[in-house]
C-alpha cells in the first residue's frame, strides 16, 4: 500500500506565518513607494507651477500698468478739477516700490537737511502697511493687498497726497491651475517683498550696522523691490460638500456658505507655524496660511568640515522668534524636513536635502543639511530666513529693476 507524505499542521502555519510577515513587509513598501511618487509627481509639476506663478507676478505685477493714484472721484473731490496732468498710471510694484516703510529701519529729517531712510533690507513677512490692514486681510481670506503705505513722494508738487492706492491680488488669482481651466486647482502661491541692496547710498556713519544703507528719501526707487514667491501644493485633506466645486469651496464663489468655505492651507490662529488639515474659513481657531520669518543666530550655523568657510548645516532650534505667535518647537518641526525651502535676506533660495546628527554642548541634536550653504557665520551678512509652514513645491525670487 503506497503513502504519500503530507504537510503537517505545524509545517503549515509555520508557512502561514512566513507568508504574513513577507506581505507585511511588501505591503509597508506601498506608503513609501506612494510617497516617492508623490515627490516626483510635485518635482515635475510643482515646478511647473512655481514658474507659472512667476510668471503671473510678472505680469500682474511688473508688466500691467494698471494702477492709478488716485480715481477721478477722488481727484476732483480734493482738487475742484478735472486737470488730469499729474495723474498717474503705473505698475502696481510701484505701490511697493513708493513705500517709504519697506526694509526701512529708520526714517528721520536731519537738521536743515532732506529727508533720509535707513535700509536693512529685510524681508516684510508681516505686511504692515501704514492705512491698511493687509496682515488681517490675508489671514482672514488669502487676499493679498499691496499698497495702502505712505509714499516717499507727493502726487504733484504743488499738494501733500502721498497714501498710496491699493492692488489686490486675491486668492482666486493665485491658485493653480486657474480659473481658465476646468481642473480643480492644485497649487497655491503667496509673496514676500523686501528692497534688495543695489549699492545705492552708504552705511550709515558712527553705526554698527555696517550692512544697513542711508540715502534721501528721494532716490528710493533707485533701491529695487524683490519678490520671493512660494508656490505650495493644496491640503489634499479638505472636503469639500455635495455639488460644491473644489475652487469655489476654497474662493467662497457661486454662493458657497461660511461654514463650506475652506482655506486652501490653514494654520492655528495660536501657532501660525502649526498646519491645520481641512481648515475652514469661518473657523476663529484657523487663518490663512503664509510665509513666516525668523531671525538668524550665530549658532543657528554649522559645518561639516570645520576647516572651510563652507556651512552648510543649519540648527533649527536656534533661532530668534520675534512678536508673532510661533511656537519653537514648531518652527524647529517645520524647518526639519527633507526638501523644505526658505530663503535668506540676501534672497538666496537654499533647500534642506538631508538631517544628521551632531553632538553639541554634550547632547545629540538634530542639524538639517542645506544646499546651497552660507558662506558665512557672520550675523550681519545673514540675519533672516523666510519659509512656509508647508514644505513648498517651488521658490522663485523677482527682483524688479
Amino acid at each position: 500500500m503506497n503513502t504519500r507524505k503530507a504537510f503537517t499542521l505545524l509545517e503549515v502555519l509555520i508557512s502561514v506565518v512566513v507568508l504574513a510577515i513577507g506581505l507585511v513587509g511588501a505591503v509597508a513598501i506601498f506608503p513609501a513607494v506612494i510617497d516617492l511618487q508623490r515627490r516626483a509627481q510635485d518635482a515635475v509639476i510643482g515646478t511647473a507651477a512655481a514658474s507659472s506663478a512667476e510668471a503671473q507676478i510678472n505680469a500682474a505685477l511688473v508688466e500691467n500698468e494698471s494702477v492709478v493714484w488716485l480715481d477721478r472721484d477722488e481727484w476732483d473731490a480734493l482738487y475742484g478739477s478735472t486737470n488730469f496732468d499729474y495723474l498717474d498710471q503705473f505698475p502696481p510694484v510701484d505701490v511697493l516700490t513708493r513705500d517709504r516703510g519697506i526694509s526701512v529701519r529708520d526714517f528721520r529729517t536731519p537738521s536743515g537737511g532732506p529727508p533720509q531712510v535707513t535700509l536693512d533690507f529685510l524681508w516684510e513677512a508681516d505686511w504692515e502697511w501704514q492705512f491698511v490692514d493687509a496682515l488681517g486681510e490675508l489671514q482672514a481670506s488669502g487676499d493679498l493687498v499691496l499698497g495702502g503705505g505712505d509714499s516717499y513722494r507727493r502726487v504733484n508738487p504743488n499738494n501733500s497726497v502721498t497714501e498710496l492706492p491699493t492692488y489686490r491680488l486675491d486668492l482666486a488669482s493665485r491658485l493653480l491651475p486657474d480659473a481658465s481651466t476646468t481642473a480643480d486647482p492644485r497649487y497655491v502661491y503667496d509673496i514676500v517683498v523686501r528692497r534688495a541692496d543695489s549699492g545705492v547710498g552708504s552705511p550709515p556713519r558712527g553705526d554698527r550696522r555696517r550692512y544697513e544703507k542711508r540715502l534721501p528719501l528721494s532716490r528710493l526707487d533707485e533701491v529695487p523691490v524683490q519678490i520671493a514667491i512660494f508656490t505650495r501644493r493644496i491640503d489634499r485633506g479638505i472636503r469639500v460638500p455635495a455639488g460644491v466645486s473644489l475652487r469655489d469651496s476654497l474662493t467662497g464663489a457661486s454662493g458657497v456658505a461660511a461654514r463650506d468655505r475652506r482655506f486652501p492651507l490653514a494654520v492655528s490662529v495660536d501657532d501660525l507655524a502649526n498646519a491645520i488639515p481641512n481648515g475652514k474659513g469661518n473657523d476663529p481657531e484657523v487663518v490663512y496660511s503664509h510665509p513666516l520669518e525668523v531671525q538668524l543666530t550665530s549658532e543657528s550655523f554649522g559645518q561639516t568640515d570645520p576647516l572651510t568657510n563652507v556651512y552648510d548645516l543649519f540648527n533649527p532650534n536656534q533661532i530668534r522668534i520675534r512678536q508673532r505667535p510661533i511656537e519653537r518647537e514648531t518652527v524647529a518641526e517645520v524647518l526639519s524636513k527633507v526638501g523644505q525651502m526658505f530663503v535668506d535676506n540676501q534672497g538666496v533660495v537654499r533647500t534642506v536635502t538631508g538631517i544628521t546628527t551632531r553632538a553639541i554642548d554634550g547632547e545629540e541634536t538634530d542639524l538639517l543639511i542645506i544646499d546651497p550653504p552660507f558662506s558665512t557665520d557672520n550675523t550681519e551678512v545673514f540675519r533672516q530666513i523666510i519659509f512656509t509652514p508647508q514644505v513648498p513645491v517651488g521658490v522663485r525670487v523677482v527682483t524688479t529693476r
